[in-house]
């Protein structure tokens, strides 16, 4: 995978007295399911943001650091973290159950976390396959940089960068990029599912979308970045599965199919703290944004709880759910 600005910060390691540049979707790294009770810092950032409202108690969200680090605010339950763990690759995605009662993590090398209700249904380590920059055989082509959980929440798909889908559990697998001969894009950023559970979307750095299954290709926002300092980091389907919010680390926000437009924070976010994930209320009429800092922007009926920008991290925030 080509390396990318955007995808290179400099991270603050725990206990040592100078930054290291990490490159977030490396692989190299970490195993199978764990369950860890100490629980992980769940800290609440007062710090003013765009729009800040206090809404239901139903909602709620999960940030993720890529140390493994689990941060909950609002109804969002802490199930536990792998902060505490001997993580050999970076975490890179969080995925909830649909209950929202659990929730699993997801390292760059496939290695999965369950926590709360979540079952562990395998990963690529499980199925003796090593990282992709390992010298083991068989390994990944490219890192994972995605999971997405099925539609009934007993399985969960993995994304490679090179557009490799991963299927476990009662996932159903329906093709991928490289079974295609490639998808355009330079490289993947994440994955979505449609409403059916019989397909997916995998949506590129250069905001192309690739449909897959019988999921609808609704438009990608690969046309709109020509001349726009800025990649896809993060995409996130609508609850009806008819279509999706591509967020580019700009802080901007396209929408496609029923996905309805509620606001960004272009123009607030910094080439340094690029906009890191999106993630949509469980009605669809609002949405979270947040940053490699943790800083959280909510939009549309999507309420404020706050987040961690004011505090030191051991790891970027890298991935965030919530509804």
């Amino acid at each position: 995978m080509a390396e990318s600005s955007w995808r290179r910060m400099l991270v603050q390691v725990a206990g040592a007295s100078a930054a290291v540049a990490v490159l977030l979707l490396a692989a190299g790294l970490s195993p199978a399911s764990a369950q860890e009770p100490t629980m992980s810092s769940r800290v609440a950032d007062a710090a003013s943001l765009t729009r800040p409202h206090i809404g239901s108690a139903q909602h709620g969200y999960w940030l993720v650091g890529s140390d493994g680090g689990v941060f909950s605010f609002g109804s969002a339950q802490f199930f536990g973290s792998a902060a505490n763990l001997h993580l050999q690759s970076s975490v890179v995605g969080i995925a909830p159950t649909p209950d929202r009662d659990g929730y699993w993590l997801v390292a760059s090398d496939g290695g999965v976390f369950s926590f709360g209700d979540a079952n562990y249904y395998g990963s690529i380590p499980g199925l003796g396959i090593g990282p992709d920059d390992s010298t083991l055989r068989p390994s990944l082509d490219a890192p994972i940089v995605g999971m997405v959980p099925s539609y009934d929440g007993h399985g969960y798909f993995l994304v490679a960068a090179d557009g490799g889908v991963f299927a476990f559990g009662d996932a159903t697998f329906e093709g991928s990029c490289p079974g295609i001969g490639g998808c355009p894009g330079g490289g993947i950023a994440d994955v979505m599912t449609d409403g059916t559970g019989n397909g997916y979307w995998a949506v590129s750095y250069a905001g192309d979308v690739q449909a897959f299954g019988d999921a609808t290709n609704y438009g990608g926002a690969a046309q709109y970045l020509t001349n726009v300092t800025g990649e896809v980091l993060s995409a996130v389907s609508t609850p009806s599965g008819r279509g999706y919010w591509i967020l580019i680390s700009n802080g901007e926000v396209y929408t496609f199919g029923d996905a309805g437009y509620f606001g960004s924070p272009f123009g607030q976010i910094q080439f340094s703290n690029p906009a890191s994930a999106i993630f949509a209320t469980s009605d669809g009429d609002g949405y979270w944004i947040t940053t490699f800092s943790g800083a959280v922007y909510a939009y549309g009926d999507a309420p404020y709880y706050g987040g961690v920008s004011s505090h030191h991290l051991n790891g970027l925030i890298v991935a965030a759910t919530g509804s």
